[in-house]
C-alpha cells in the first residue's frame, strides 16, 4: 500500500445550489447528502459520480452512475486523480469523514481539513480487484431489489383490480350492495381489524440497557421498520409473545406510521410498535392491503400537536373489507407465492450486505489481499 496525503488521493468539490422549486422534471437525479432529493432537467457532473454529506449528515456516502447535479448540501469527487470511483467510493465508506465535523451547531465537512491527512491507499490494479469484489455484492443487491419492485408492483396492481375497481374472476355476476366503505360486492363484509386480526403491542424495554452487541436479543424500534433490519440490542430476558418472525406486519404507532413485512430475521418488538396477525381466513398479505390504503387506514390516526400516533383505540376503529371466501382463497394463491419470493429477497440483500460489510475494512486495510 502507498502512503500519501488526502489532497493527492482525489479532489472534492462543492455542490451546487439549487432549491425545490427551481427544479424542473427531468432524468437527473439530484444527490443531496444521504440521498437522492429530487430529479432535474440538467445535469452539473458526469458519470460516475462518488457524493458525501458537506452540511447536515455527515460519513454517508453515495455512487452514482448516471449523469447528475451534487446538491449544495453535498461535496462531490471533483478529480479522482487516477484512482478507480469504485474504490474510492469504498474508501470513504470506511474513512469516517464524521470525525472531520467543523460545524458549532450543524453537523459541517469543511474539505479543506482532508488535504494533508495521511492516508494509505493500494496501486490501481489492486484497487480495481477490490471494487470488483464488493461491487459483486452490490450488483446482487441491486437486482434483487429491483425484483423486490416488480413483485410489489404486481401484487399491487392485483389488488387494485380484486378489491378497489372489484374486476375480480366473475365480478360480473355479483350485485352490489351499501356498505360503511360505500358500494361492495354482495356477500362481502366491511368488519373491524380486531375481529379479523391479533394486534400485538411491543415490549417497554429499558433504553439504559440497549447496546450494539449482536449476541444479545435485536430489538425492533420504529426506524427499523423501514430498512428491514436492527441496529439496536438488549439482554432482557421478556416473553416470546414479543418476537416478531419473518413475514409478519409491524407498524411504527408515532410519526409517520410506516407499515412493513418483516424481512430482518428474528427479533423482538420495542414500545410504540404493533404487530399484526390474522385471526382465521385473512390471509397476512392481504390484511397487509387492506391497511395500507388510506380509507381503512390513515384516515383512522389520531394526530397529536407535534407529533402523530397512534393508539390502541385507533386500531379498534380501523375497518377492512373482508371478500367472499372463495375470492379470499384465490388471493392468496396469488399474493402469497408473491411475497414470500420479496420475503426471501430481503432476507438475502440482508445477508449481501453483512458479508459486504464485513469484507470492506478488511480489503481496505490490507488484512485480506486479493
Amino acid at each position: 500500500m502507498n502512503e500519501i496525503i488526502f489532497k493527492n488521493f482525489i479532489k472534492l468539490q462543492r455542490g451546487f445550489d439549487l432549491p425545490k422549486v427551481q427544479m424542473i422534471k427531468g432524468e437527473y437525479p439530484v444527490i443531496g447528502s444521504t440521498t437522492i432529493i429530487g430529479y432535474h432537467n440538467e445535469y452539473k457532473v458526469d458519470s460516475p459520480g462518488v457524493i458525501t454529506g458537506r452540511s447536515g449528515s455527515l460519513g454517508f456516502v453515495q455512487f452514482v452512475k448516471k449523469k447528475y447535479w451534487p446538491h449544495n448540501t453535498s461535496l462531490w469527487v471533483k478529480d479522482f486523480k487516477g484512482n478507480d470511483p469504485k474504490y474510492v467510493y469504498y474508501f470513504l465508506k470506511v474513512f469516517g469523514l464524521e470525525r472531520f465535523n467543523s460545524g458549532a451547531g450543524v453537523p459541517t465537512l469543511n474539505r479543506n481539513d482532508l488535504d494533508n491527512y495521511e492516508i494509505n491507499i493500494h496501486e490501481i490494479k489492486t484497487q480495481q480487484k477490490i471494487a470488483s469484489i464488493l461491487s459483486a455484492y452490490d450488483d446482487l443487491i441491486e437486482n434483487n431489489t429491483h425484483r423486490i419492485k416488480i413483485l410489489e408492483e404486481m401484487a399491487q396492481t392485483i389488488y387494485k383490480e380484486w378489491f378497489v375497481n372489484f374486476r375480480f374472476p366473475d365480478h360480473e355476476k355479483v350485485k352490489s350492495v351499501v356498505s360503511p366503505l360505500g358500494k361492495i360486492p354482495e356477500g362481502w363484509e366491511v368488519k373491524n381489524l380486531v375481529t379479523e386480526a391479533n394486534v400485538d403491542y411491543g415490549y417497554p424495554f429499558n433504553s439504559s440497557k440497549f447496546c450494539k452487541d449482536p449476541s444479545g436479543k435485536p430489538v425492533i424500534r420504529i426506524r427499523d421498520i423501514k430498512n428491514n433490519k436492527t441496529q439496536t440490542f438488549t439482554f432482557e430476558e421478556v416473553d416470546e409473545k414479543y418476537k416478531v418472525r419473518n413475514g409478519d406486519i409491524i407498524i411504527g404507532m408515532d410519526g409517520d406510521f410506516f407499515m412493513g413485512k418483516w424481512a430482518g430475521g428474528e427479533a423482538w418488538l420495542n414500545q410504540r410498535n404493533a404487530r399484526m396477525r390474522p385471526k382465521g381466513k385473512v390471509s397476512k398479505y392481504y390484511l397487509y392491503h387492506c391497511l395500507v390504503e388510506p380509507i381503512n387506514f390513515y384516515d383512522s390516526t389520531i394526530v397529536g400537536t407535534t407529533v402523530a400516533h397512534l393508539s390502541k383505540r385507533d386500531f379498534d376503529s380501523i375497518k377492512i373489507l373482508v371478500p367472499h371466501s372463495k375470492i379470499l382463497e384465490k388471493i392468496s394463491k396469488i399474493l402469497d407465492p408473491i411475497y414470500e419470493e420479496e420475503i426471501v429477497l430481503l432476507s438475502k440483500n440482508e445477508y449481501l450486505r453483512k458479508t459486504r460489510d464485513l469484507l470492506l475494512p478488511k480489503l481496505m486495510s490490507g488484512e485480506v489481499e486479493v
